[in-house]
Order: C-alpha cells, then sequence, then structure tokens
C-alpha cells in the first residue's frame, strides 16, 4: 500500500457514504479555519473542492450506496494546507476523465461535469492514487503566510 504523506494528520473526520452527512464537512472547515486564521479566500475554496470530492465520491464512486466510509486527513506544513481523502471506491481515474464543455443555453445545462474543472481552478495541488481497496486524493492549498493556532 503507498505511504500517505509525510504530513502529519493534525484533524481526521470520517463520514458514511450518504449525501446528508456532507453537513458535517461546512462546520469541520469552519473550525479548522477559525482555529488556523485561514483567510476567507482559501476557506471558500477548500469549502468548495470538499464538496465537489466528496459528494462524487457519494453518488459516482459508491453510487449512493449507504454506510460506506470516507476519510479525511487535515494536516499543515510551513504555508500548506493538505486534505487527504481516502475511500473503499473503485478506483477513479482522474486523467481520463473530460472536463465538461459549457451549455451553449440554459435548456442544455445539465449540473454535472464540472466538479474536477473547479477543483483544478480553486487547489493549489490536486494528486490522485489508486490504494489496494479504495483511492487517495490529496488537495493542497497554500497560504500566503504559515497558518497560525
Amino acid at each position: 500500500m503507498p505511504e500517505k504523506d509525510a504530513h502529519k494528520a493534525e484533524a481526521r473526520l470520517t463520514l458514511r457514504s450518504q449525501l446528508a452527512e456532507l453537513s458535517r464537512v461546512w462546520p469541520w472547515v469552519d473550525a479548522l479555519a477559525a482555529e488556523y486564521n485561514l483567510p476567507g479566500e482559501t476557506h471558500f475554496a477548500i469549502n468548495l473542492c470538499l464538496e465537489e470530492a466528496l459528494s462524487n465520491i457519494i453518488r459516482h464512486g459508491y453510487h449512493g450506496h449507504p454506510d460506506h466510509s470516507i476519510t479525511i486527513d487535515f494536516a499543515t506544513t510551513g504555508t500548506s494546507l493538505t486534505f487527504t481523502i481516502e475511500d473503499q471506491a473503485p478506483h477513479f481515474m482522474p486523467a481520463e476523465s473530460k472536463d465538461a464543455q459549457p451549455a451553449a443555453s440554459i435548456e442544455e445545462y445539465r449540473p454535472s461535469g464540472l466538479g474536477l474543472q473547479l477543483m483544478r481552478q480553486f487547489a493549489g495541488t490536486l494528486a490522485w492514487e489508486p490504494l489496494p481497496h479504495g483511492n487517495r486524493l490529496t488537495i493542497g492549498f497554500t497560504v500566503a503566510q504559515a497558518p497560525g493556532k
């Protein structure tokens, strides 16, 4: 099994694979943002990226089947913030996923396919790796100065 990043998890949140569980993510991120004095734009970007990644795992990875596990580890190093998400869903190959094309009209708009584009836009780094029984997605953010407690 691949080794986890050298970052030591400073906080962990474990979710079940149900969309209702996403309501637990924002308060957790809010507490981290307050504890580490994160800038508002970073706080927003973290919430957006985590919601996109987690909802995709629940809806597409687990196909809506409840009670599978998803863990999110948070770590800091210098000016880097890292969120590592692990699941036991079938492998997802982000490199094979095509970015959605903008709809030509409101009638053609479909609310899907933009998750990877949004994460690529708002995160500093994205790294995916297959695990023997799942996936690991690492989402990194950079702040201007080391987050303070």
